[in-house]
């Protein structure tokens, strides 16, 4: 059904009495709806919305010879308690002449052409909704048009937004015995490397791979690094030698759209290649002397809303686990903070996922709650952060080596 409206009985009647009667014509409101008319329904016959959602405003109104040109708007601004609505109907209403009551003029649909309507939020631009209409005052009061530049079909936009939208992709794969060769990206840290081709997987996907329960001792016996790296079309995994047998495992991607990007959204918003100096660390007063050392690490793209996810690069790990480095970071203004019980040997090279809690496609997040279980290791913090509680520097390095035991 395509975007029409026209001028309904009552609205004609009404006209009709205020050209008889010499009377001012007077529109007493706009009302914008979410319901939708059948597709055979004379629209000159609905009177009503089939499903209200909020008043509007008269924008713009003008006459040239016998054309009554009339842009009726919806502003979120103006009515900040509207929640998110798709905007498919209209109505606009007159004072009628005879009994100075109030009937309706003409009734209006967008068929297939609904436009979702953001709630308001002050941290972004309105949103406003114009839709000019045209009344041609003849022997047939009848308007009906098609879709104006600037509106598409519900079912266009869902496309369109599934086509730009950024999110969390998980699978299952097996990793196989065959097609591992010698590495050249860890200098002898991890001899092999599997790469796996996807053309799904771009490097800029933060990858987050967990071995199967039914093949973790298949996994320890080959030394498989718990991390692993995207490049344009693969994912490459790294092992302390090829695995005896074939290693069931669940790989998560995430996907990064840049925070208030518009897209939707369950992704990162950001991933960076980080360097952790051996230099320039500065003695810690956060964590009460757990961790001796903190280092700052300066990005315009850190906020303090957004969560941390800090890999270290297969490469790194065995200096991170002798440092002492926190498996915990901090994000605040412009700065990453991580914690080490002592200064590292060499520099660690590390990706940065930055994660959004919820984007929407209107923009904002939305938070959730952490419930945490005693006896886990787990604990929060005065600040509300979730850490690690009390861990030992041994189980530090347990958990950046992979090691099990």
């Amino acid at each position: 059904m395509d975007y029409a409206y026209k001028p309904t009985t009552h609205g004609r009647a009404v006209m009709a009495a205020c050209m008889a009667l010499e009377r001012p014509f007077h529109i007493t409101r706009v009302v914008f709806g979410s319901g939708k008319v059948l597709e055979n329904v004379n629209l000159a016959d609905v009177h009503e919305l089939l499903e209200y959602v909020s008043d509007g405003a008269v924008a713009d109104r003008r006459h040239e010879d016998d054309r009554f040109y009339l842009t009726i708007q919806y502003a979120n601004s103006v009515h900040p308690e509207v929640k998110t609505f798709l905007l498919s109907e209209f109505v606009v209403y007159v004072e009628d002449p005879v009994n100075g009551g109030e009937t309706d003029l003409l009734y209006g649909t967008l068929g297939d052409y609904r436009q979702p309507v953001p709630a308001y939020n002050p941290a972004f631009p309105p949103s406003v909704f114009n839709f000019p209409l045209t009344l041609i005052l003849s022997d047939e009061i009848n308007v009906s048009v098609s879709a104006p530049a600037g509106l598409v079909t519900y079912d266009e936009l869902v496309d369109l937004l599934n086509s730009r939208a950024a999110g969390a992709a998980k699978l299952d794969i097996t990793i196989p015995i065959s097609g591992w060769v010698e590495d050249q990206d860890t200098k002898g840290t991890y001899p092999v490397h599997l790469d796996i081709a996807s053309t799904d997987i771009t490097e800029a996907m933060v990858p987050i791979l967990t071995v199967l329960p039914g093949a973790l001792a298949e996994a320890g016996a080959c030394g498989l690094c718990p991390v692993s790296r995207t490049l344009q079309g693969v994912l490459r995994l790294y092992a302390k030698s090829i695995p005896a047998a074939a290693i069931s495992a669940s790989l998560t991607l995430l996907d990064t759209a840049p925070q208030h990007s518009g897209l939707a959204s369950s992704a990162a918003t950001a991933k960076l290649e980080i360097t952790i100096p051996a230099s320039g660390w500065e003695e810690d007063s956060d964590t009460n002397g757990e961790y001796p050392m903190h280092f700052d690490v300066h990005s315009e793209q850190v906020q303090e809303n957004l969560i941390p996810m800090l890999i270290m690069y297969p490469e790194c790990l065995e200096a991170a686990g002798k440092c002492g480095m926190s498996p915990y970071s901090r994000t605040m203004p412009g700065v990453l903070r991580v914690y080490a019980k002592q200064l590292p040997e060499a520099e660690i090279n590390a990706s940065l996922a930055l994660l959004g809690v919820t984007q929407g496609m209107i923009g904002g997040t939305t938070g959730g709650a952490v419930k945490v279980k005693p006896g886990s290791g787990l604990a929060i913090d005065s600040d509300g952060y979730l850490v690690l509680d009390a861990a030992s520097g041994e189980d530090v390095a347990r958990l950046f080596s992979g090691s099990n035991g």
